[in-house]
């Protein structure tokens, strides 16, 4: 099936149960004897995780950092590693797993325990990859020893503060699995066809941790475009430019040559620019979709 719009094509994020199916869809078509136990145990920890059903943790609530990021994350790398497969770069049955369980994992710092009071989780955003990283490491110990490593690597590059090589990667497939996340992380978010919407709860998240510099939500909106520009330096320079692998996928899967990706991307930040030459008062009247501006004050009180 070949969609007109991009963001059709991306296809729905919000249910966990069919991100999963799909994923494994998505494998089975590139690696037919690959089997998804691995994988299905990590959606089921992060499912008790993120529910407040881990002994230990709060349920989740960064209103950005959510399930749905998660699912868009994994779904992005799925789809990926399908392309650097027709590419010829494919990645063997561990480092798929690694890659895709990073994919899943490398928000989960943002979870608070039990004896964490106050707060969102939003605090931790100068520490959730290395949080992230410590719960891989107490929580994933059913996975080999080295798959566990790779993982705990591929969540580490996801702090995209940090130039890629300040982690040293034993293999080109260690190092190519963690590309991989870190790319889909970038991507995966900002191809939402909610994104520009979900900026208001990346805002507060910002605030509540007390980063990220911005005077407020119009600020952040302005400046979001120079963040991708920047953003693309390290998608094409540092990781590899992995992200035009997607095209191939697409190309099979649904028989377009495109990069859904990436004219998502372009039709938020078209869109983002004619909002933010609007004087402030009106914008906000643009960003109707998912109903998140209205959730936003009516639980803030304010914009």
């Amino acid at each position: 099936m070949v969609f007109d719009s991009p963001f059709a094509a991306l296809g729905n994020i919000s249910d966990t149960e069919e991100v999963q199916a799909q994923v494994g869809t998505i494998v089975r078509a590139f690696a037919p004897d690959h089997d998804l136990q691995r994988l299905a145990g990590a959606f089921k920890l992060l499912a008790r995780a993120f529910d407040g059903d881990l002994p230990g943790y709060q349920q989740l609530q960064t209103p950005y950092h959510n399930r749905s990021h998660a699912n868009e994350v994994v779904m992005c790398a799925a789809r990926m590693l399908h392309g650097l497969h027709l590419a010829g770069q494919g990645l063997d049955a561990d480092h798929i797993d690694a890659a895709l369980i990073g994919a899943l994992m490398h928000d989960v710092g943002y979870l608070m325990k039990y004896d964490e009071a106050g707060g969102s989780g939003a605090q931790f955003t100068d520490t959730h990859v290395l949080r992230g990283a410590d719960f891989a490491r107490t929580h994933l110990l059913d996975l080999p020893a080295d798959v566990l490593e790779t993982t705990i690597r591929v969540i580490l590059l996801t702090d995209h503060r940090k130039a890629p090589d300040l982690i040293k990667f034993d293999s080109r497939q260690q190092q190519r699995a963690a590309y991989v996340t870190a790319t889909a992380d970038l991507i995966g978010q900002m191809a939402n066809r909610e994104y520009l919407e979900r900026l208001l709860l990346l805002y507060f998240e910002f605030e509540e941790a007390q980063m990220g510099g911005f005077a407020d939500v119009h600020d952040l909106l302005e400046k979001t475009s120079d963040f991708y520009r920047v953003t693309k330096i390290r998608l094409d320079r540092d990781l590899n430019g992995l992200s035009t692998h997607l095209t191939r996928h697409f190309s099979q899967q649904q028989g377009a040559g495109r990069n859904f990706y990436t004219e998502s991307i372009e039709r938020n930040l078209d869109y983002l620019e004619r909002v933010v030459r609007m004087e402030r008062q009106r914008r906000l009247e643009c960003l109707k979709r998912g109903g998140i501006v209205e959730s936003v004050l009516e639980t803030k009180g304010r914009l």
